[in-house]
């Protein structure tokens, strides 16, 4: 079990590291460590895979992932958990996060899966990745969406 916790301690310091990084790092083979990644998801470790690698998906990477879409204007592609157990992946173009409902934070975006403005709570986000696509300033109909949405 030490050398998962390692593993787990590699990931939470080094980012999104591919297998073979890992391998090098921990002194064991590459089948080693996705073998060890498995066994890790399985235990609920939330482990993801994207184009550089592994990374671990917690509410820190989340959060940052955000702030990044946000403040670029980027696509943020995501996997939301809805109240009934049932987890999609989707494009969204972000436009707020806010705080308030019984302390939880929110995310108000244009869904492309649904073709509409929804709001997400943070915590039913298990990952999220900012894509390299930007998406352009909403239109005025948009934005009385988004502002109706949020709220306001």
């Amino acid at each position: 079990m030490k050398r998962r916790d390692a593993l787990v301690k590699e990931l939470e310091s080094g980012g999104c590291l591919p297998a073979r990084e890992l391998a090098s790092r921990l002194g064991v083979s590459k089948s080693t460590v996705i073998r060890d990644v498995a066994r890790l998801r399985e235990a609920g470790v939330p482990i993801r895979l994207d184009q550089g690698g592994y990374a671990l998906a917690g509410p820190d990477t989340v959060k940052r992932a955000i702030d990044r879409a946000l403040r670029g204007r980027h696509v943020l592609r995501l996997e939301y958990v809805g109240t009934k157990g049932v987890a999609t992946v989707r494009d969204v173009e972000p436009s707020i996060c806010l705080g308030g409902r019984g302390g939880h934070w929110y995310l108000v975006a244009w869904c492309r899966l649904r073709e509409d403005v929804r709001v997400f709570r943070l915590d039913r986000i298990s990952w999220a990745e900012v894509t390299g696509e930007r998406f352009p300033e909403p239109g005025r109909d948009r934005l009385a969406e988004l502002a109706e949405a949020a709220g306001g």
